[in-house]
């Protein structure tokens, strides 16, 4: 990432309280119609009038918007609108603009599991932290402790489950995997920062709580714990995933689906599988604000402050970039 949080700049901080006050698609209001989900200014802007009236103002990152708001793209800036009730998709640039988002269909226009899948994920992507982090800086070490990043505090489907520390790549640590009965998984001098179950392990238990802990030669041991779901629970995590693709149809872009599919799954607790959808998003379009807020809050969701401080420190670059301060040319 390219700096460290000094403090939060308004713009950003006003859009995620905005988010706070307006919660999500099922719980705001009938005239919630969609998400701004992706913004990518270029040399123009995205910008928002609401239906109500008023002057247009800058959009940012993860903006509710409404039935009779209008949405305009500048120069070569685009943005992307995912519509509530499984509506698909909305492409804004400058050629199509402004683009006046019309009233959600009704209850009968698609099947109610859809939208509640839809608007579950819409509503975890709203309720981001009232207050951002202000004035915190990462703490500099030549060797820094192995903090647990992921499972942490997370329901896992225990299907290709890695467990990921702050660390050197070429740095030596212990890995335990402790349960109820005691330790399940012991390895020592583990090289880097990732460890995958090995298939030869002990089976992870469904409702059983597990604590990972990682001990380095230089610090006390790091510890987090994590849940595996049941095989059902697993099941309809799956179904439901596959499901919400389809409802966003095949105008969604890869950086949108990633948004949605993370949303659900934290909201379903799943954010050891949250995480690894927007890390994976963000290697292929890093520029995107909206995936860095997201993976902000799921890291402030999990307890790890300075990891969350620094994807919103990346969300405020990128929402900002290109701003001018008033009274500037």
């Amino acid at each position: 990432m390219r700096s460290r949080i000094r403090g939060w700049h308004p713009v950003l901080a006003g859009t995620l309280l905005a988010l706070v006050l307006a919660p999500a698609a099922s719980a705001q209001g009938r005239d919630t119609v969609g998400l701004i989900t992706e913004i990518k200014p270029g040399r123009g802007r995205v910008e928002v009038k609401p239906a109500a009236g008023g002057d247009w103002r800058v959009a940012g990152p993860l903006l509710a918007v409404r039935a009779g708001d209008s949405v305009r793209a500048t120069e070569d800036a685009a943005a992307v609108i995912v519509l509530t009730a499984g509506r698909g998709v909305v492409r804004v640039v400058a050629a199509v603009s402004p683009v006046v988002l019309p009233a959600g269909a009704g209850p009968d226009s698609k099947a109610d599991k859809v939208v509640t899948l839809l608007e579950s994920s819409l509503g975890f992507l709203s309720r981001t932290t009232k207050e951002a982090p202000k004035g915190l800086m990462a703490t500099r070490s030549p060797v820094p402790p192995p903090v647990v990043l992921t499972p942490r505090a997370s329901l896992v489907r225990p299907e290709g489950l890695a467990f990921e520390w702050v660390g050197s790549a070429r740095g030596r640590y212990a890995v335990r995997v402790v349960g109820a009965g005691g330790p399940l998984l012991e390895r020592v001098e583990v090289t880097g920062t990732r460890l995958a179950y090995p298939e030869g392990a002990p089976a992870l238990q469904p409702g059983v709580r597990y604590t990972v802990e990682i001990l380095s030669s230089t610090h006390p041991v790091q510890r987090a714990e994590f849940e595996v779901a049941d095989p059902e629970r697993a099941r309809i995590v799956a179904r439901d995933l596959v499901e919400l693709d389809a409802a966003l149809g095949p105008g969604a872009s890869p950086s949108s689906l990633a948004l949605v599919r993370a949303g659900y799954l934290a909201d379903q607790r799943l954010f050891h599988e949250a995480r690894e959808v927007l890390l994976r998003a963000l290697r292929a379009d890093a520029e995107q604000a909206s995936l860095y807020v997201l993976l902000g809050n799921v890291y402030e969701r999990t307890g790890l402050a300075a990891q969350a401080a620094e994807a919103f420190d990346e969300a405020q670059l990128l929402a900002t970039r290109g701003d001018v301060p008033a009274g500037k040319p």
